[in-house]
């Protein structure tokens, strides 16, 4: 029986309609199809080995990746044995045993109606596909792929960034330029890059591109890092160690010289609140204040939970028009905030809700709280505002509301005596809290 070959034939019997159950039931096989296999039919012997095939494209839950592609598969429902010919060209008598479960075979396949087999141990295709069918044996999948035509429809071409991550991740997450290169070099991995006489300058360029450091660097793709400028060390973003200083309560105290008391009655409106605005004179390094006050609460100098913004550094002296109360327009008060920060803070807020963050505003004063009222509006009515947020997000608005672990700090300039003079005004929606101007030599949080 080795030495026949062994056929497969189509369920379908007019093109369309599966005949699977009808022809194991009747114990037949019959072709209507106009595809010229009369002839192959006619060789069939009595003995010979037979399946029952679907043959179709497929692209999701195979055993193999496909980079998206469509692969061919040919499902096996039944096997049996040639009972009978007619030699009529359509129709043989058949002994089938229907399979327990399809069985999918991939790569080589047919998707004609009748298909011979010859079994040939030269040809291993072959030959794998007859004791795939009828002696049960796994498909080897590995052997398929390492096929130049199956290699080159399925296997993803392997990119410049593909090895840089890689190779850094076998280097523990950092290496010298030189040695990233050498080792993509002794890779071999990436077509014809010996044969480019730039790939050196290709895999400095995709460091620099993807990196944030880089003017060049698009959004999303912050995958590597510089070690400094003036450095040729790069290092796989998701892999750097980055070191955080323990703070503390006691730590901050130390250095601003206010009570404990104080720092406690702080503490307190700012939890309960949401947020507050600090008020002292000129002078006093109020938002370093604020800086270390974030710090002593996250019980470390995490920067990247904390975001401070210099009122003066946005909008020109032409925006400072008189805005009403009422007047809550997104393109008004939410573009400052989109400017500095404050969405993408807001977003990780989001995104990170067993921890804090804060967001500071620095220097607020007579020069500038008119340009900003609507803004401090919005972060201290946090409540009505979220909502108004919500419903009228757009592309530009790309945070939904602020979320509960986001807390604001305002720090005011009280030294102006109109300030003074709107104290009322200002107390009906903000708390405000006085801090006296009890610094020496204070220590700066931050690294600027």
């Amino acid at each position: 029986m080795d030495n026949r070959p062994s056929w497969f034939v189509s369920v379908f019997f007019d093109g369309d309609n599966e005949q699977t159950s009808r022809f194991i039931k009747d114990g037949f096989w019959e072709n209507c199809s106009s595809d010229k296999s009369s002839d192959l039919i006619n060789e069939m012997k009595i003995g010979d080995r037979i399946a029952l095939k679907a043959t179709h494209n497929k692209k999701n839950n195979i055993p193999f990746s496909t980079n998206g592609k469509l692969a061919s598969v040919m499902e096996i429902k039944a096997i049996g044995i040639v009972k009978k010919n007619y030699y009529n060209g359509k129709k043989i008598d058949v002994c089938w045993t229907k399979v327990d479960t399809v069985k999918e075979w991939y790569f080589f396949t047919f998707i004609r109606s009748i298909w011979k087999i010859e079994s040939n141990p030269k040809n291993w295709m072959s030959q794998e596909l007859i004791d795939f069918t009828f002696n049960n044996k796994p498909q080897d999948i590995k052997r398929f792929l390492k096929e130049p035509y199956w290699k080159k429809r399925f296997m993803k071409e392997v990119s410049y960034v593909d090895e840089i991550v890689i190779v850094l991740k076998q280097l523990d997450g950092e290496a010298h330029l030189s040695y990233i290169q050498e080792e993509i070099r002794k890779r071999k991995k990436i077509k014809n890059m010996e044969k480019n006489p730039n790939w050196r300058a290709e895999i400095r360029f995709i460091l620099q591109k993807l990196s944030s450091d880089s003017k060049s660097f698009t959004k999303g793709e912050d995958l590597f890092y510089r070690k400094s400028f003036s450095s040729e060390v790069w290092g796989l973003r998701e892999m750097s160690k980055k070191i955080v200083e323990a703070y503390s309560r006691e730590a901050f105290l130390s250095e601003v010289f206010i009570s404990p008391e104080k720092y406690d009655e702080i503490v307190g409106v700012l939890k309960t609140e949401k947020s507050i605005i600090i008020r002292g004179d000129p002078g006093v390094l109020k938002s370093y204040f604020a800086i270390g006050l974030a710090y002593s609460l996250l019980k470390e100098k995490d920067e990247t939970r904390v975001l401070s913004l210099e009122v003066n550094n946005y909008k020109d002296e032409k925006d400072l028009k008189e805005r009403s109360v009422n007047d809550m327009g997104e393109n008004q008060s939410d573009l400052i905030l989109e400017q500095c920060g404050f969405i993408e803070l807001c977003q990780n807020a989001e995104n990170d809700p067993h921890n804090d963050f804060y967001f500071i505003i620095n220097e607020i004063k007579r020069a500038n709280i008119n340009k900003i009222m609507a803004d401090l509006l919005f972060l201290f009515k946090r409540n009505n505002n979220s909502k108004k947020l919500q419903n009228t997000k757009t592309e530009h608005t790309r945070s939904s509301f602020i979320p509960e672990n986001l807390f604001i700090i305002g720090m005011m300039d009280a030294g102006d005596q109109w300030m003074r003079l709107i104290d009322q005004k200002l107390k009906r929606y903000f708390p405000i809290i006085e801090i006296e101007p009890a610094f020496d030599g204070i220590k700066k949080f931050t690294n600027s």
